[in-house]
């Protein structure tokens, strides 16, 4: 705000009647205070470098909020899986294990090609309760998501539930009875009508030593119906060390100007 014409005649009276409104506790030193036109130009200016830095470091904290890191990503171009597992991620900056249960004996698990890529994850003999499972470490990471593709045969159960837990014994459900549709995979090409997600789990999830999300048939099939998934993506957020250090930067810079007054 600038003072009007006729106000002010000398600009150090206008800085000191403008920082003693921002500053009330410090009007007596403000009133004995007689700065020079080259100092209130510094005081702009320090101003307007601390305004530009603080507003520099508002837009990084945002953005390192919605970026997200992935903790571990099963591709199954490695594991080639043909049991219940466990099947490592094939990446990920924390890693962690695929597996698959089945209360039939007679379950056969195989690596048919995935959703553009040559293997998937599939398994047949579903009965209600059944699931693929996997697990990874949230520890440092907060905002944690999933990402899959997943398919069925024909006669393949059609109906899950996404479940989530930190104990790999009591599971709450995060999307209830979502459809699977029977879509024809190719290596060759990728269908993103078979990709569900990304799915945010709660806070509750965030930190923990241990995650576990699961996708659990929610109906019995016939037994040589299967359901396949591939490209497993679980993700999470963890603040940039860049955003830290910039708003450290700016507190220092604050606290000089304050000394310096």
């Amino acid at each position: 705000m600038k003072p009007k014409e006729g106000e002010f005649a000398q600009s150090s009276r206008f800085y000191r009647v403008r920082m003693r409104e921002f500053f009330p506790e410090s009007s007596q030193h403000f009133r004995t205070a007689n700065f020079t036109s080259a100092q209130t130009e510094e005081i702009d200016m320090k101003s307007r470098l601390l305004a530009t830095l603080l507003a520099a470091c508002a837009a990084l904290c945002v953005s390192s909020a919605v970026r997200a890191d992935v903790l571990a990503h099963w591709t199954f171009e490695v594991t080639v899986p043909t049991t219940a597992g466990p099947h490592a991620a094939e990446a990920g900056d924390v890693g962690g294990q695929a597996t698959g249960f089945h209360t039939s004996t007679a379950t056969v698990y195989s690596n048919p090609v995935g959703n553009g890529s040559l293997e998937s994850f599939s398994s047949n003999n579903w009965s209600t309760g059944d699931y693929y499972q996997f697990q990874t470490s949230t520890l440092g990471y907060h905002s944690i998501a999933v990402q899959w593709d997943q398919t069925r045969s024909s006669t393949g159960p059609g109906t899950f539930d996404l479940q989530w837990s930190d104990d790999g014994v009591n599971f709450l459900t995060l999307l209830d009875d979502y459809n699977i549709d029977a879509i024809s995979w190719s290596s060759l090409t990728y269908n993103p009508l078979s990709t569900y997600g990304p799915i945010e789990l709660p806070a509750a999830a965030n930190n923990k030593a241990n995650v576990y999300i699961r996708m659990t048939s929610q109906v019995t099939s016939a037994s040589a119906g299967t359901n396949r998934i591939d490209d497993v993506i679980i993700t999470g957020v963890i603040p940039e060390p860049t955003s830290l250090a910039l708003l450290a930067l700016g507190g220092v810079l604050l606290r000089r100007r304050r000394e310096s007054r």
